[in-house]
């Protein structure tokens, strides 16, 4: 009976010796799945980090590329502009509205009448110094 309770208790120890083992080959492979997930997250990071740098960089790029299509264009449409002749065709218009208004003022009936009434004066005076000149002969 006694060796019976030391094979039982030799069993309990081995079953015992083999759940620590168990429990520590557990608690290494813990450790390392905290490793590769620390180191996992640590690349992410830096991933994200890149990912974040090569965004800026790319905007900058886009944005710098756009500013100077924008340059480029407006330098190009200025030239177009000025090839068909807007500025001058604008000018033109400028100052065909200048001598509207010009017209307008020196055209209104009062001025009209003035100008008709010197000019027939004038062809009368004119008339006159021909009759004149007639007789004298």
């Amino acid at each position: 009976m006694a060796e019976m309770l030391t094979d039982l208790l030799q069993n309990i120890y081995k079953r015992i010796a083999q759940l620590g083992a168990s429990i520590q080959t557990l608690n290494e492979s813990l450790n390392q799945l905290n490793t590769n997930i620390e180191e996992k997250i640590s690349n992410l990071t830096e991933k994200l980090g890149e990912f974040s740098n090569e965004i800026n960089v790319t905007q900058t790029k886009h944005i710098d590329a756009m500013k100077e299509i924008g340059s480029v264009t407006t330098k190009e449409l200025k030239i177009i502009q000025e090839g068909l002749g807007l500025d001058a065709l604008k000018n033109l218009i400028k100052k065909l509205e200048e001598f509207s208004n010009l017209s307008e003022g020196i055209l209104n009936q009062d001025t009209v009448n003035l100008l008709l009434s010197e000019a027939i004066d004038s062809v009368k005076v004119l008339k006159e110094s021909l009759n004149k000149e007639e007789v004298v002969e």
